[in-house]
C-alpha cells in the first residue's frame, strides 16, 4: 500500500457513518453479552470474554453523545452489533457498534481536516461517493475514556 493510501474501518453509531484506520484495529467480533460493572459511566457497557481475555466494552454511541436525542443505539438489537477490539498498550477494549460496514482504501488526501476537532477523536471527514464518513482516531477516543474515569481504574486485569 503507497505511503499515501490508508485503509479506514467503516462503521454505523446510529445514523453517522465513521471510521478508524486499520491499523489501530485488532479485530471485529459479533456482540456477546456483557457483564454489567457497578456504578460504571453510562457508556461503560460491560466486560466480555474474548478468547480468555477480558475486554472492557465501550459504548461509542454513548460515550460520544451520537444518538440525537434519543439512543438509537439501545433501541437496535444488540446481537446485531458489532464489536470493534482495538490494539492499545497494555489494555484490552472494545467499542460497541451498530455495525461494520467494511475496509475502504482511500488516498491520504481525500480525507480532509475536520473543521470541529471535538477532542482531537475526529481527525478528519472522508467523502466517499454520497457519504461523509467521519475518522476517529481511536486512541485519543481512549484518552477521552481515561480522562473520564481515571488512569488507574482504567487498567488491565492483573492474571
Amino acid at each position: 500500500m503507497p505511503a499515501s493510501e490508508r485503509q479506514i474501518v467503516t462503521f454505523y453509531i446510529g445514523n453517522v457513518l465513521c471510521g478508524i484506520d486499520v491499523h489501530q484495529v485488532r479485530e471485529v467480533v459479533l456482540f456477546r453479552n456483557c457483564m454489567k460493572l457497578p456504578k460504571a459511566p453510562s457508556f461503560i457497557e460491560g466486560l466480555m470474554n474474548l478468547r480468555g481475555q477480558v475486554v472492557l466494552v465501550i459504548n461509542l454511541a454513548e460515550l460520544l453523545e451520537l444518538h440525537n436525542g434519543e439512543n438509537i443505539s439501545k433501541k437496535r438489537e444488540t446481537k446485531m452489533k458489532n464489536i470493534i477490539i482495538v490494539d492499545t498498550p497494555g489494555l484490552h477494549i472494545g467499542f460497541l457498534v451498530d455495525q461494520v460496514v467494511g475496509v475502504v482504501r482511500v488516498p491520504s488526501s481525500d480525507i480532509e481536516k475536520a473543521p470541529f476537532t471535538s477532542q482531537g477523536i475526529i481527525t478528519g471527514i472522508l467523502k466517499l461517493n454520497e457519504s461523509l464518513i467521519m475518522v476517529m482516531d481511536a486512541e485519543r477516543i481512549i484518552d477521552m475514556i481515561k480522562e473520564s474515569v481515571g488512569e488507574v481504574q482504567l487498567s488491565a486485569p492483573k492474571a
